[in-house]
């Protein structure tokens, strides 16, 4: 039974999880701007509380993005840290999947405000007893572009939601059971939807993980 680690920082929340199938241990918390002074104690308080040190885990998940750019790099950035430190596997997970484990209904439309008019989405369905399954591909784009595919019930989940919500819900209509905009992508979720490639032993070597951005940062959107 793999032993794993994971961390996800790529929206205003910032959480730590450690655990395997048979229970989790998690560290959270809604701290815009605050993931540099909230990571290092959270990581010291799941091993603590677990009584596990890096060296009898088994690998180490990361929430990769999309999400807030700095966020994004500073977990990617400490997992890749502890993870050639320790020797151990990587395990990328997109953070709109992990956004998508806390949704109530099967069909999933996960959205993340990405700031300039824009939202990163993409829609998941998860049947009965599973884990969330992305439908399409996750985009970054005006809310108004995005493509929610499917039939039946859905439910929103994300703080693109917060932002947009009137529009999708005058797109979707009777299709849409709710949202609820102030749902964060939890590292527990990322630690869950990395154990089976755990199982499989399908980890990354560190120096592989890369954040998942989806649109250039705007640094690279004014290079010449």
């Amino acid at each position: 039974m793999p032993r794993l680690l994971a961390i996800e920082t790529a929206t205003e929340a910032c959480s730590v999880a450690i655990g395997d199938e048979g229970g989790i241990i998690e560290e959270f918390a809604v701290a815009a701007n605050a993931h540099s002074t909230l990571l290092l104690p959270m990581l010291g308080k799941v091993l603590a509380t677990s009584g596990w040190s890096l060296a009898q885990l088994d690998g180490i998940a990361c929430g990769v993005g999309p999400g807030g750019f700095t966020g994004v790099r500073m977990g990617v950035s400490t997992v890749q840290g502890l993870a050639m430190a320790a020797g151990l596997p990587v395990f990328p997970v997109s953070s709109l999947r992990a956004l998508a484990m806390g949704a109530p209904q099967a069909q999933v439309l996960a959205a993340l405000d990405a700031r300039r008019g824009e939202v990163y989405g993409a829609p998941f369905l998860r049947a009965a007893g599973a884990l969330p399954e992305r439908l399409g591909a996750e985009r970054v784009c005006a809310p108004e572009l995005i493509s929610w595919p499917g039939e039946g019930q859905c439910w929103g989940v994300g703080s693109g939601w917060q932002a947009y919500h009137v529009i999708w819900e005058a797109a979707l209509g009777e299709r849409l059971l709710g949202w609820d905009g102030a749902v964060f992508p939890h590292a527990a979720d990322v630690l869950r939807l990395a154990l089976p490639a755990a199982l499989d032993g399908a980890g990354l070597d560190a120096v592989l993980l890369e954040p998942h951005y989806i649109r250039p940062s705007q640094p690279e959107e004014q290079r010449p």
